[in-house]
């Protein structure tokens, strides 16, 4: 049975440091239900931090080492210490995703409540991890959901043994689940959709159009393109429709009434409430915001072409390059 997940409002982060229950090892661990779509990710670096996301549903592109990782609903990525990534011009897309940046020692040290010994099978599974983008285990979001759960509560020294043993458990299931090698590539039926969608995103396509095209009930089809995309295929169009609006929004060329037009919406008015659907602002707000580059990121700069990146309550997110000045994200609640 699937664990109910009560997390904040609005998109909020809820982020534990899990030294309070005697885990130094992992001292941030967040989770996120995006409702719209947000400004993505400057390019920053964790120092002695791996990072591992784990998109449950929506989108979301990380870019890493010249390379971009379009991720979907169900998708694990890796990040590893000091490799500087982020979404480079992608959009964080709406949907939930848990993430954490565990202080993974080398082979033949301690790890959560276990000796050198014991730990070393562990570790080196974590190290050696064959892929940095991978189908999770399903069984890791009832085990995320029942760490959160726990960290809820004060801390205590029994508290503290089953968030070991649990995340002993989604480690085991991670690195497991880096090894197989099926669930990667999106089958015909429906990439063959994705590529009508693109063809032709600003016309209405119904389901069952689309369904007929990859010969598949809609039933079947609405369930298949979910489980590989990790969104209703009304909402991925929709979502490829309101993307084309913000970039033709950014161009100042055209009025609002003629994007709304041009992409197939019935009038300005319902481009508007769609478009703050996904990104949380109306059309001119956007607008305003993407013009405006008045925000520093506090902190220091150092010698080594980043410095600290904080939001507004001191929260340490890593490092960004120094020449990054954009927008502070919220206060995260904890």
């Amino acid at each position: 049975m699937s664990i109910h997940l009560n997390l904040p409002p609005n998109g909020r982060r809820l982020i534990y440091d899990l030294a309070l229950h005697g885990l130094p090892e992992i001292p941030y661990l967040a989770a996120q239900n995006l409702p719209f779509t947000s400004t993505g990710l400057p390019m920053h670096t964790h120092k002695e931090r791996m990072e591992i996301s784990h998109i449950l549903k929506g989108e979301r592109v990380y870019c890493v080492g010249g390379k971009s990782h379009h991720l979907r609903g169900g998708d694990v990525f890796i990040t590893y210490p000091d490799e500087m990534h982020g979404s480079g011009a992608y959009l964080h897309g709406r949907g939930l995703h848990f993430w954490m940046q565990p202080v993974i020692p080398k082979p033949g040290a301690p790890f959560l409540c276990f000796d050198a010994e014991r730990a070393r099978p562990l570790l080196k599974a974590l190290w050696s991890m064959p892929r940095r983008q991978f189908k999770a285990d399903p069984g890791m979001r009832d085990v995320f959901a029942r760490i959160l759960a726990i960290c809820r509560d004060e801390p205590s020294e029994l508290a503290g043994i089953e968030l070991s043993a649990l995340l002993t458990q989604w480690f085991l299931m991670l690195a497991t689940a880096s090894t197989r090698e099926d669930g990667e590539d999106i089958p015909p039926d429906i990439a063959k959709t994705l590529e009508i969608m693109s063809r032709v995103p600003y016309r209405h396509i119904t389901i069952a159009e689309l369904a007929e095209a990859a010969c598949l009930s809609e039933s079947r089809f609405k369930g298949k393109f979910r489980e590989r995309m990790g969104v209703p295929p009304g909402e991925y169009l929709l979502r490829r429709r309101t993307e084309m609006a913000a970039d033709m929004l950014a161009g100042g060329r055209l009025s609002l009434t003629e994007i709304a037009l041009d992409l197939g919406f019935s009038s300005a008015q319902h481009f508007s409430q769609t478009f703050k659907k996904f990104f949380g602002l109306s059309p001119n707000a956007w607008l305003r915001k993407h013009d405006e580059s008045e925000f520093a990121i506090p902190g220091e700069e150092d010698a080594t072409g980043v410095r600290p990146w904080m939001d507004d309550s001191g929260t340490l997110h890593g490092y960004v390059n120094k020449s990054y000045r954009g927008g502070s994200h919220p206060i995260e609640e904890r």
